[in-house]
Parts: C-alpha cells; sequence; structure tokens
C-alpha cells in the first residue's frame, strides 16, 4: 500500500513488483490457506471445542492464531492495512514453537533483568553528576555540560563505542582522571554487565528445567486421563487384553509409534506388569509412553568360531 513514493525505501531496485491489489490478493490467499489448515486441525480433533482448545499451551496458542485471523479478516472489510505487518509477524510467531519458548523465556527474565538496569542508573547517574562537577571548565567539560548529557555519554561508554577515547582530554590534563574512568567502567561494563549475562544464563537455565517439569506432569495427566477411560469400572487396574489392544491402535493410527509384531507387545506388557498381576496399575501406566520408546531387536546366542578366537 506504500505506492510509487516509498519505493526508495526497499531494496527493490525502483521496480514496483506487486501493485496494491496484487498484494491483497496474495495475502488473501495466505490467509486462506492458513484458516484451512487450522480447520484440518479442527478436524484432527474430531471438531471438538473442547480438544481443539484442550487447556494450557494449546488453548493459548489456538486462541491467539484465531483472534489474529479475525483482525486480519476485519482488517480486510474495513480497507485499512496500516497494522497487517504487525499481524503477519504474530500469525507467524504462533507457529514457531521456537519462538514462543524464547519469547516467554525473555518476558520471565526480564524483572530480573530490570532490576540489575536499575543498579546500572543508579550508578550511571551518580558518576553523570559526578563528572559534571569535576570536568567543569575543563576539556572535558563539553561532554559534560549538564546531567542528561553526561549520563548519556556514561551510557554510551558502557557499549565501549566511545571508550577509550572520551576519557582521553581529561586523562591528558591530568592522570589521576583515569581513577574516576577506570572504576565507572570496572563497576558498570566488567561487574554489572556480566551480572546481566549471568541472569540471563540462569533464566534460561531455570526455563529448561520448567519446560522438562511441565512436560513430565502433563504427560502425567494425559496418561492418568487416558487409563480412567480404560478402567470404566474403577479397578485400580487395566487389563492385558485392553492394554493390547491399545498397542494395536497406536499401531493403525499413530506412524510415529514403531509398529509393533505380537510378541513384542508382549514383551512391552510384561515390561509395564512390574508386579506380575498380568494387569496394569495406575503407577505402572505411567510408564507407558517411556515404553513404546524403547527399540527392541533380536540377537542370537549362537557365537562363531571367529567370534570365540577373537
Amino acid at each position: 500500500a506504500d505506492e510509487v513514493e516509498n519505493q526508495a525505501l526497499y531494496p527493490n531496485f525502483d521496480a514496483m513488483l506487486l501493485t496494491v491489489t496484487q498484494s491483497r490478493i496474495i495475502e488473501i490467499v495466505c490467509i486462506s490457506v492458513i484458516a484451512v489448515y487450522m480447520l484440518l486441525q479442527f478436524g484432527d480433533d474430531g471438531f471438538s471445542p473442547s480438544f481443539f482448545f484442550y487447556r494450557g499451551y494449546k488453548r493459548w496458542i489456538h486462541a491467539s492464531q484465531c483472534f489474529v485471523l479475525i483482525l486480519f479478516l476485519l482488517s480486510i472489510l474495513i480497507d485499512n492495512t496500516t497494522f497487517n505487518p504487525f499481524l503477519r509477524m504474530a500469525i507467524l510467531g504462533t507457529f514457531l514453537r521456537g519462538f514462543q519458548r524464547e519469547l516467554m523465556t525473555l518476558l520471565k527474565m526480564m524483572p530480573d533483568v530490570l532490576y540489575v538496569l536499575s543498579m546500572l542508573g543508579v550508578i550511571v547517574v551518580f558518576y553523570a553528576w559526578f563528572g559534571v562537577v569535576m570536568f567543569v571548565d575543563t576539556s572535558q567539560g563539553h561532554k559534560f555540560p549538564n546531567l542528561l548529557e553526561g549520563m548519556w555519554t556514561l551510557w554510551i561508554s558502557v557499549t565501549t563505542a566511545n571508550y577509550p577515547d572520551v576519557s582521553m582530554d581529561s586523562y591528558n590534563e591530568n592522570r589521576l582522571v583515569a581513577i574516576y574512568w577506570v572504576s565507572f567502567m570496572t563497576i558498570s561494563f566488567f561487574y554489572i554487565m556480566n551480572l546481566i549475562l549471568a541472569v540471563c544464563t540462569q533464566q534460561y537455565d531455570k526455563s529448561i528445567n520448567e519446560r522438562k517439569v511441565s512436560r513430565e506432569v502433563l504427560a502425567n495427566e494425559l496418561l492418568s486421563d487416558a487409563f480412567n477411560l480404560l478402567d470404566r469400572e474403577d479397578k485400580g487396574f487395566v487389563c492385558r487384553e485392553s492394554t493390547m489392544n491399545v498397542m494395536a491402535v497406536l499401531n493403525q493410527d499413530f506412524p510415529k509409534v514403531n509398529t509393533m509384531s505380537s510378541e513384542e507387545k508382549s514383551i512391552l506388557f510384561a515390561l509395564l506388569d512390574k508386579d506380575g498381576s498380568d494387569s496394569i496399575s495406575l503407577e505402572e501406566f505411567l510408564d507407558f509412553g517411556l515404553v513404546l520408546l524403547l527399540t527392541l531387536s533380536e540377537e542370537s546366542d549362537y557365537v562363531t568360531l571367529v567370534e570365540t578366537m577373537l
């Protein structure tokens, strides 16, 4: 919708590749593709809103996708595409699991990072005030004419964009000024900035551990729900026949689950049935997902003469 006047702002070789109408048609087609994909996901959940908007992460993601698509449709109906670039980024973010994970980690670490930055702010204000007083009527004074300019000068120093050049005027006049600059850089750059790095690293480690715990909790909840569906009579256990039928359904409907023979199913059931009761309790059933990850292989006990000699 920029027409011709803003062509120079984009790397397009001064050529308008798409007209406004063509751009809108492409956007409508993309929105339609996303809507069809979400409809297929809805159908995969049996057209059940309770499954499509299942509690937790899935509910928030699908609700966000529907909300952004509605905003897209409204922008098309009212012929206002001002916020469409932001909506494109938003809809893309709802489909990128990595982006969502990093965004949540960033939001969680913001309070701790802001706390450290507030410490840095106090240090910058103090040194800026001290610099305004100390560098008055000196060659360094033009960089510390007032408190705000002094804070800006010191903030640039923290980024090392103007350091050590910013300190050379005063340093050439009096070597004792090095105490001011060295102490500031030691506290702000070598301590505070590394403290921010430590906070970010700690938060990432914490986030990884939280995701592991949340996955385990969710897996236990889903397995408990599955166990309750199989144990309709509330006996507290699932019989062998029901467990074998579940494995057969997994072979047919879920390609990601390794195809299992009757013998392999019996072996997996034996691994689950830790107490040998020929039935699976809830505690044993919670290991169902781990057992499915096992890869069984058949090996012969026969050893050749060459293998024996070597």
